[in-house]
């Protein structure tokens, strides 16, 4: 995701490059996840999928399922705000850190 202007993220955001799977209520779609970080992640998708507002998981093989809504759409992909919930919070901390190791290891390409 890019910000306009000075960037005001509030968390450090990993640049990754994971397969993953979006999930909704319609079903389970292909994307990359491509950057993550504790406050949300961006994902890309081969055609356009969603719009502002809408629930979705992401499924990412060897993670625990993030959810969260999607707050901008941007060329090819979607930016999401990770759930607010504070036990939600908690977990999605533990699995960037997992997201973390893998940045610090200089990132993987996958799918």
């Amino acid at each position: 995701m890019h910000a306009q202007g000075p960037d005001q993220r509030r968390h450090e955001r990993f640049e990754v490059h994971l397969a993953t799977s979006v999930h909704d209520e319609h079903g389970d779609y292909d994307a990359t996840l491509v950057d993550v970080s504790e406050g949300g992640a961006a994902v890309l998708f081969d055609e356009p999928r969603y719009s502002n507002d809408k629930f979705v998981e992401l499924h990412t093989q060897g993670y625990e399922i993030l959810r969260g809504r999607v707050v901008r759409e941007f060329a090819g992909g979607v930016a999401l705000e990770f759930d607010d919930d504070e036990a939600e919070r908690r977990r999605a901390r533990e699995e960037i850190e997992k997201f973390r190791a893998l940045a610090d290891a200089g990132g993987i390409v996958s799918g």
